[in-house]
């Protein structure tokens, strides 16, 4: 699927095709057929649309040392999107956008997963510098690719915060799956900034692009944005880690709990078992022949069992 975007003041609109007018086109898990006729129609190399066909495909940049009217530049970075784990919880994966901007006046994207991101630049009027509209479109992407690894990360830390609220009464594996699926998400999260911020900076070094004033700025507002997410994702990581060892032992405590207390009652319970199955046997027994036998055995087992409960008690075994 292929979407042409071009400006109508300050916002972004659907084209119905490409035009002089068109400055953002996008590719959307293009087919072979798309893939060869951008390839022909914006004279690019067939890898940097195919790229990011490839799920596990790695932030990198290439071109960018070229002048950017001679050679098409191209970036590759890793974008936040949330799915459902396979034991039912939220999990955030990270799949890779390829961002191209052409020697001509527009700007290529391609994906094979519909960034989240888009609608919020879609919907937001894009800001006036003095920047030419294809690369203030493509700092817009870049800026709102990042702010969303923090819109997750604070999303993944009120998930965190619910689950230490749970610590306590933990005694089931389904707290600890979900800290596994935050765990996961946050591995995920901490690679791709990393590898996002190589590449950013290796932008920001680009001798060609530092002339540009307002360039320079927003990508350095960028730049902080994603060392940023990249601090917080490695802080998360290390507080989740300790919190599974942490749900692991009072899952394991809670347990001990509950059958230490079970054991307790057994106890209890025995008393009149035991003293139940005396006074069942066909022997001479004491109390046989008194007709408030049964009142006074039961009283009897009753004082036996309260003294045996606070004893427990008194153990801290109740």
């Amino acid at each position: 699927m292929i979407d042409y975007y071009a400006l109508d003041g300050n916002y972004l609109r659907k084209a119905p095709h490409d035009g002089e007018e068109v400055t953002w086109i996008h590719l959307e898990n293009p087919t072979p057929q798309e893939i060869e006729a951008a390839s022909a129609t914006y004279h690019l190399p067939t890898d940097y649309l195919t790229a990011v066909l490839d799920d596990v495909e790695t932030a990198r940049m290439e071109g960018g040392q070229s002048q950017p009217t001679k050679r098409p530049l191209l970036l590759v970075l890793e974008f936040p999107f949330v799915t459902t784990s396979a034991s039912g919880y939220l999990q955030y994966n990270t799949y890779p956008l390829s961002l191209i901007l052409l020697p001509d006046k527009k700007l290529i994207t391609v994906a094979k997963h519909q960034p989240p991101f888009f609608e919020k630049v879609l919907t937001t009027p894009i800001k006036e510098n003095d920047l030419i509209p294809r690369v203030n479109i493509f700092l817009t992407l870049l800026w709102e690719l990042t702010y969303s690894y923090n819109r997750h990360l604070e999303e993944i830390d009120q998930q965190v915060n619910r689950l230490e609220s749970q610590i306590k009464v933990a005694t089931e594996n389904q707290s600890l799956y979900q800290v596994m699926d935050i765990q996961k998400s946050l591995v995920f999260f901490e690679e791709s900034t990393t590898a996002n911020h190589e590449v950013l900076k290796e932008l920001y070094d680009a001798d060609h692009l530092n002339k540009l004033h307002s360039y320079r700025n927003h990508l350095h507002d960028i730049l902080v944005e994603t060392g940023q997410s990249m601090t917080t994702s490695r802080i998360y990581l290390k507080l989740v880690s300790q919190m599974t060892d942490t749900f692991s032992a009072i899952v394991s405590n809670n347990l001990n709990n509950i059958m230490k207390i079970l054991t307790s009652l057994t106890i209890v319970l025995t008393i009149p078992t035991i003293i139940g199955g005396l006074y069942g046997m066909n022997v001479k027994i004491p109390l046989a022949d008194q007709d408030g036998a049964f009142l006074l055995i039961t009283l009897g087992i009753l004082v036996l069992c309260l003294i045996t409960v606070h004893y427990l008690r008194k153990k801290n075994l109740l």
